[in-house]
């Protein structure tokens, strides 16, 4: 299956560029035709929360925002990325409110995680209980009764200590059905969005009809929402487990099979990332090492740790910046020690101001525990030369780059949408109208950005080889590309923030150079 093409994609929501998909296609055909050639529309699905991430049903384009054939017509040009939210689905939806009336007699209730069924999980003679080994039925119910009886929220103390999740406390929260019963189901995330059980045959089945309904409207890759999730069991972190990988490969063979690429997101540490980007099946993954290690090395000038995360990244990588969500965290460590990422972190907060500082952590209604939430544009002191380098930076280094809508127009923070709705979120995903798209497309900052993004895209020595040429410099980073006949060089001091590249004119054959 042919994989993406090598060129700038745009990140955007539906409503984000314009208020629907059609306006989105005037922006892409009008204003950034050579800049952009694929696009990642994120949900665009009927949703009852979470900027569309609490998805009611795949099966429908909100009517808000157009409909299938708009998609499909977006892809005709573009290579088009949709998201397929498997680890959960509306508090709203069909499914779950069907639970809700009907209780255990839903044919929807084995889609959800109750406490009652996550008890049963590992238990029986002879079976692994609570990761304790092999033991007998007698020892283990004596176990259980003494150590491992769930509480009032569904589950115990030494389960939810093992257990990796987002957010503080319990993933277990209690919902009345209609007969008076209280059941305790699995959210991962908020209880607007309730966890399905992935080893569900019926819900397999469903994601299989979806990959099917993508293919047919031009979606070309999907971004596996939240992937590392999807299979939780008891005495285990529930979290990337064996399991997880086990699932992983299942749902990209069944993409492919569809003609469908994948692209597993997931925010964890980077050695982890390096097995994902070998799992069978997997096309991509996320470089969510790089918007980090990147603002270090701007506010330092140091390039050693950006240089051995350069030697040692996986090749087959989506390079960000920015996304709808944070600026992520725990993709570093291992890679920047404690202090240098506290001092980061710091900066960022300083930089984007005290609304940044808000945005982020037990402050906002949305709690990440492994973000901050702030614009790049801002998180870098609103400095456009500085801005400019981090793009320089994001575009040499092998990957296929993304920029967020926000970052491709120079967003600062949007405080007065945090103000407004409390979330942390919200201060880095400003809504903008055809005429503030027209307004800031003329900002020197984003004209320099769509040159080079344009450059990117149409010098071919980018699909070639790639070298980290080896300087003393410490503020100094040189990032070559050659192929048969053409090359490019980015020569950036990541003190001044001056980044020359020199390439070879494809008409002239004569070595030309500029200053981004």
């Amino acid at each position: 299956m042919q994989k993406l093409h090598n060129k700038v994609q745009l990140i955007t929501y539906a409503d984000s560029l314009g208020k629907d998909l059609k306006d989105l296609k005037f922006v892409l055909d009008n204003y950034l035709k050579k800049a952009v050639f694929g696009v990642h529309i994120l949900p665009f699905y009927p949703s009852n929360g979470d900027r569309g991430f609490s998805v009611l049903t795949h099966k429908r384009v909100d009517s808000r925002f157009g409909n299938w054939k708009d998609i499909a017509t977006i892809a005709k040009k573009h290579e088009v990325m949709g998201d397929l939210v498997l680890n959960h689905i509306a508090s709203k939806s069909t499914y779950f409110k069907d639970f809700l009336k009907n209780g255990d007699r839903s044919k929807y209730a084995d889609y959800f995680i109750t406490a009652e069924k996550f008890s049963r999980r590992f238990e029986g003679k002879g079976e692994v209980v609570m990761g304790f080994g092999p033991v007998i039925e007698k020892i283990a119910n004596k176990i259980r009764k003494k150590d491992f009886i769930f509480h009032e929220n569904g589950v115990n103390k030494i389960s939810l200590k093992k257990i990796y999740r987002p957010r503080p406390g319990s993933p277990f929260i209690d919902f009345k059905t209609e007969d008076g019963q209280t059941k305790s189901v699995w959210c991962t995330f908020s209880r607007r969005q309730i966890d399905l059980d992935l080893k569900n045959k019926d819900v397999k089945k469903l994601f299989e009809e979806i990959l099917e309904l993508f293919a047919q409207n031009g979606i070309k890759i999907v971004r596996l929402d939240a992937i590392g999730y999807v299979v939780k069991d008891r005495g285990t972190k529930s979290f990337m487990i064996p399991e997880t990988y086990k699932f992983i490969e299942w749902i990209c063979k069944v993409g492919h099979e569809k003609g469908v690429l994948c692209l597993p997101e997931v925010h964890y540490h980077h050695k982890h990332q390096a097995k994902l980007a070998k799992t069978p099946g997997v096309d991509y993954i996320y470089d969510f090492v790089l918007p980090l290690i990147t603002l270090f090395t701007l506010y330092t000038g140091a390039t050693k740790n950006l240089k051995n995360w350069i030697k040692i990244r996986p090749q087959n990588q989506i390079t960000t910046l920015d996304t709808h969500d944070g600026l992520p965290v725990i993709d570093v460590k291992g890679l920047m020690t404690k202090d240098e990422i506290k001092f980061t972190t710091s900066l960022i907060n300083l930089h984007g101001g005290n609304a940044a500082l808000r945005a982020s952590g037990s402050s906002s209604k949305n709690v990440d525990v492994y973000q901050v939430n702030c614009t790049y544009y801002s998180a870098l002191g609103e400095n456009d030369d500085a801005y400019i380098t981090a793009r320089v930076i994001q575009f040499f280094i092998p990957g296929i780059p993304q920029v967020y809508y926000v970052g491709l127009l120079a967003g600062k923070n949007d405080v007065i949408k945090l103000n407004r709705t409390g979330i942390g979120r919200n201060i880095n995903r400003h809504n903008y109208n055809l005429k503030e798209i027209e307004k800031d497309l003329n900002k020197d900052v984003v004209k320099r950005l769509l040159a080079l993004m344009e450059f990117r895209n149409f010098y071919p020595a980018f699909d070639g080889k790639f070298t980290l040429v080896e300087s003393e410099e410490d503020n100094l980073l040189i990032l070559r590309w050659d192929d048969d006949k053409y090359y490019c060089q980015a020569r950036i001091n990541t003190k001044t923030y001056v980044c020359k590249i020199t390439y070879l004119e494809i008409d002239t054959d004569q070595e030309k150079s500029f200053i981004v």
